[in-house]
């Protein structure tokens, strides 16, 4: 058998889904190390079973079967990541680190909750450079990460959107506006050490910042969920594409992505007041009503 010399598919996520997919199929690991030229080990490691410390599913478990309990706050989560993670380290020392605002410490310790069963280790430190930074240190989560697109920097990072519900899509966004430090409104500068949170009204624009391949993404699905369109160009840091929103689709944009939100940034209070407002009293209520159903046995 001739040995493959391809790279191992660390932030080719279509791929590793199609790989556990070709399992589930019924292919062996020798015939799908064959089809997509990759080594035996590669192909084992890529269909290990996820340890039981990680709430977060792969991208194939997420497809496959009801939605889990948490998917809408972790999905927020997945935005949030996008938007300001990456993975450093690999294997047994893989680590999500985060560059935060200096007031989302509290909150990270809920994104623990949300995407780790048991204990989960987070440190925090500031740099001089990075400004904030959360380390949060568990290989399992790290390493469904990678599935997901999650990758070394954000110039790399590209989350398949098609891998999320639509119906997800607005917890998505919400937490990739919120995670991230480069674009207002809840970030800016190198740092994320703006001026406050404006609120809602006052916003002339909106801009999203990442990977060419993320931002393009995330402009045709949003230009298909709310006919919300923008301008693209270059971000301020190199390597990334940002596109901005005039006010009109900004704010249509937030309400899309504010409507009723599952998990927020305590930073977004007015945002998620705002929003709330406009929503008819109708569905509130309905709302309401059946957050206040206990849960069926």
């Amino acid at each position: 058998m001739r040995l493959s010399t391809r790279p191992v598919p660390r932030h080719d996520p279509r791929l590793i889904y199609a790989i556990q997919a070709n399992r589930a199929g019924g292919l062996t690991v020798a015939d799908i190390a064959a089809k997509h030229n990759l080594p035996l080990p590669t192909v084992l490691q890529l269909l290990r079973a996820p340890s039981p410390s990680c709430a977060l599913k792969t991208p194939y478990e997420f497809r496959q079967g009801a939605l889990p309990a948490r998917a809408p706050a972790q999905v927020y989560w997945l935005g949030y990541i996008a938007s300001s993670g990456r993975i450093f380290g690999e294997n047994a020392r893989g680590t999500l680190v985060l560059a935060i605002h200096p007031e989302d410490g509290a909150h990270v310790q809920t994104l623990l909750q949300d995407l780790i069963e048991g204990y989960a280790n987070c440190e925090f430190v500031d740099s001089s450079l990075n400004g904030r930074q959360a380390y949060v240190r568990n290989p399992d989560l790290a390493r469904v990460l990678l599935q997901w697109g999650i990758a070394s920097s954000l110039e790399q990072t590209s989350i398949p959107l098609e891998f999320l519900p639509q119906a997800l899509l607005p917890d998505f966004l919400r937490g990739y506006i919120e995670g991230s430090r480069l674009t207002r409104p809840f970030g800016e500068g190198r740092n994320g050490n703006g001026n406050g949170v404006p609120s809602p009204g006052s916003l002339r624009s909106l801009a999203l910042a990442g990977s060419p391949a993320l931002i393009e993404g995330l402009a045709t699905a949003l230009r298909t969920a709310c006919s919300a369109s923008g301008s693209m160009g270059s971000s301020t840091q190199a390597g990334l594409t940002q596109i901005v929103f005039p006010a009109k689709d900004g704010m249509r944009l937030l309400e899309y992505a504010y409507r009723l939100p599952v998990r927020s940034s305590p930073r977004a209070e007015k945002f998620v007041a705002h929003f709330a407002r406009r929503e008819p009293r109708r569905a509130r209520e309905t709302s309401r009503g059946q957050d206040a159903q206990p849960a069926r046995r």
